[in-house]
């Protein structure tokens, strides 16, 4: 496997990067990101220690899961709503030959099959080709709801994938993921 472009991005102040691995930054272990997350994000709310605990054990949780598709490369948690519903955002980075907005629609439902709902290309990114794609997938009591953004550059295709089973979830986010997509750029 070939080496991956180096990239940047820019997340909006409602998602957090959770570490896959450490050391990260300043951080040697989890649970000191954990802490200092917790209390970042309830500083001055005036919570009790148990609602501080259930944020770091939620914090712990996200770090340590595995993704839904293997290797992701970033983790992102939306955080605007603590102790609301958890909406968990993954990047993901593989070598391919696809080069164009119709190869990337066919990679769409890489990793959990469906039907692609709605799709588009997306434009103004760094990317040669990109597109955005909603992917329904399962039984109808039991569906799975893919927000997808794909981008292809240099032999590189770029996922930034989040996998909810309510619909409305997906619908809710679709703009801040959106943004954050077309935020990479390369050096």
């Amino acid at each position: 496997m070939a080496i991956a472009p180096m990239y940047t991005l820019s997340l909006e102040s409602t998602w957090l990067p959770v570490p896959l691995r450490f050391p990260w930054g300043t951080f040697a272990r989890p649970d000191d990101w954990a802490t200092v997350l917790t209390d970042s994000l309830l500083a001055d709310t005036g919570v009790d220690d148990e609602a501080r605990d259930r944020l770091r054990a939620t914090a712990l949780h996200l770090q340590a899961m595995s993704g839904p598709l293997p290797g992701p490369m970033e983790r992102f948690w939306r955080t605007e709503f603590v102790g609301g519903e958890t909406i968990v955002a993954h990047l993901y980075i593989t070598d391919s030959d696809a080069a164009t907005a119709e190869d990337l629609l066919q990679l769409a439902r890489a990793g959990i099959g469906g039907v692609v709902q709605t799709w588009g290309s997306l434009e103004g990114t760094a990317f040669d080709a990109a597109i955005s794609a909603v992917v329904v997938s399962g039984a109808e009591q039991a569906e799975v709801y893919g927000l997808r953004h794909l981008g292809v550059r240099d032999g590189f295709v770029f996922l930034l994938d989040l996998l909810d089973d309510n619909p409305l979830v997906i619908s809710a986010v679709q703009g801040e993921l959106e943004r954050v997509f077309c935020s990479i750029r390369f050096a």
